[in-house]
């Protein structure tokens, strides 16, 4: 082998382990995760999201959020590793209402009590309300139950906009190919 070439593939390949050995510089590590402003879904006057950040409560008022009602659990807020501060101090200490809605497993069941809470605090004011839990997903559930009792919405348009959450259509419909309609009973 020509003495060349023979630099040539030990060039290549000392590039190979350089790319190899280096650290993960991906996409996906330079692109920050999305705020809650790009997650949240609007209904009305209400921004259902997940979790925000300190950084994102303080910006709040900025944007005419007068209410902020987490519906995660206890537990889940005094998790130092998943919200490492006091949700409820930061929002009033940024003049905002604070609203605990727990709804999570046995010790917090989703609860005609809740919605009819959630229902107060909605028809209390008409500012703008931050409605979130971990994801989005139970407090979209909160939302369209208020839409449902409160608004009187249609079950199927209200499921319709759920899709986004994967709520719909429903396992049974995916598993048998059989759409289905939801109505109130009268």
């Amino acid at each position: 082998m020509h003495s060349y070439t023979k630099a040539f593939y030990l060039f290549f390949l000392a590039l190979f382990f350089i790319d190899c050995s280096s650290t993960n510089t991906s996409k996906e590590n330079l692109i920050p995760p999305p705020s809650i402003w790009e997650r949240a879904v609007i209904r009305d006057r209400v921004y259902i999201t997940g979790q925000p950040s300190e950084a994102e409560i303080r910006t709040l008022p900025e944007k005419g959020i007068i209410y902020v009602v987490n519906a995660r659990t206890t537990e889940e807020m005094n998790n130092r590793s998943e919200v490492p501060f006091i949700e409820d101090s930061i929002v009033r200490s940024a003049g905002m209402v604070y609203v605990h809605l727990p709804i999570g497993g046995e010790k917090y069941p989703y609860s005609p009590q809740i919605l009819d809470t959630l229902a107060k605090v909605l028809q209390a004011d008409t500012g703008k309300i931050l409605l979130h839990c971990k994801s989005g997903g139970r407090t979209a559930w909160l939302y369209a139950s208020y839409e449902l009792k409160y608004l009187g919405k249609n079950p199927q348009e209200i499921m319709k906009w759920l899709e986004k959450y994967g709520f719909w259509p429903l396992p049974l419909e995916k598993l048998t190919g059989i759409p289905l309609e939801l109505r109130k009973k009268e």
